[in-house]
């Protein structure tokens, strides 16, 4: 049985954690964990470690994977950071090993939710992409609020390359905005507020869809896709999921097919849906590993070991999921000591 050396980085992270709890259940793989910090959360869940540059130096970061890529001859990188996608777009070209990002022609548009749903009209996916509009100032914003949504509306707010509830707001008239707060309401500006915010960079407005919110965990190999696992969210805080349900739902599973099939060629994505009354709507996307596909884990759905089945191995094998799986996190230690 050939070993396979794997290398996962920002292993302090709760995506990397993820990643490597699908790792450590299988027995021909030898971790190698790489985080800024020289002591994380996942450091053990490897089998060695190293401490590495930021990505917020990329020349520095890239000199030293390279280097960890060569020493320990690793057959397979997990990115584990969305700051990370820009990095490897062109540098996985320059390593001799995989990389567990998607493998796209429209790679360069796939962290930027407004060119994503452009690209899906012009791919006749209309009916699956939510009322948006896009804009760079907050005299923009005004105009779209007042030519196409209705008096009183809540309006969602994102940026278009934000990740988590990064950039996300949910902007209401006053009376709205108080009884939200009453019901603790987190994200929730007030609309006039928001418009004192100078920012500069580019964002899409919404409808602010109620309900459910799923997730969909969807490998792709060769252009077809292999499995889809939509997830149900019960619980979110800052972005991760702590309580969730794998479902079989019909629907989305379609719908994330024919979405995924038109964005990427091969590797793992994430979708979001929500419901907006005439069906399920894309609300967002995430081009890599993220931090509840764990969830999928529990279903007996191995993400990181399908992509080293089809693209390391070469093994073309079937999934089953285990349907109706439900997931709850709880907080869990670890200790350090230090030698005096």
């Amino acid at each position: 049985m050939r070993i396979l050396n794997v290398l996962v980085t920002g292993i302090g992270g709760p995506t990397a954690q993820g990643i490597l709890k699908g790792l450590t259940s299988l027995e021909d793989v030898f971790i190698v964990g790489a985080d800024r910090r020289a002591q994380t959360t996942g450091n053990h869940f490897c089998d060695k470690t190293y401490r590495i540059p930021s990505h917020r130096n990329p020349a520095a970061y890239k000199e030293k994977i390279q280097e960890i890529v060569h020493k320990e001859k690793i057959d397979a990188i997990f990115p584990s950071l969305h700051e990370e996608i820009d990095i490897y777009k062109e540098f996985r070209e320059d390593l001799p090993a995989y990389v567990a990002l998607p493998a796209s022609e429209n790679y360069s548009i796939l962290q930027d939710k407004e060119q994503v749903y452009k690209h899906l009209e012009k791919e006749g996916c209309t009916t699956y992409i939510p009322k948006y509009f896009g804009f760079q100032s907050n005299e923009e914003l005004l105009s779209i609020r007042e030519k196409h949504f209705p008096e009183g509306a809540p309006i969602v707010v994102k940026q278009v390359n934000g990740h988590g509830s990064l950039g996300f707001a949910i902007l209401m008239d006053r009376p709205q905005y108080l009884e939200a707060m009453k019901q603790g309401k987190n994200k929730v500006i007030q609309f006039r507020d928001y418009m004192d915010l100078h920012y500069s960079d580019r964002r899409i407005a919404m409808d602010h869809l109620e309900g459910d919110e799923y997730s969909v965990d969807v490998f792709i190999h060769e252009g077809k896709v292999i499995v889809a696992v939509p997830r149900l969210r019960h619980g979110v805080s800052n972005g991760i999921v702590l309580d969730g349900l794998v479902v079989k739902h019909e629907e989305l599973i379609e719908v994330a097919t024919i979405i995924s099939e038109k964005l990427a060629r091969s590797g793992f994505m994430n979708l979001q849906f929500m419901h907006d009354g005439n069906g399920y709507k894309l609300t967002d996307i995430n081009p890599r590993f993220c931090g509840s596909q764990v969830m999928s884990l529990g279903a007996s759905v191995n993400f990181p070991s399908l992509f080293l089945h089809y693209n390391v191995k070469k093994e073309y094998v079937e999934v089953n999921p285990l349907w109706n799986t439900r997931m709850m996190r709880y907080r869990e230690t670890v200790f350090f000591h230090d030698e005096e």
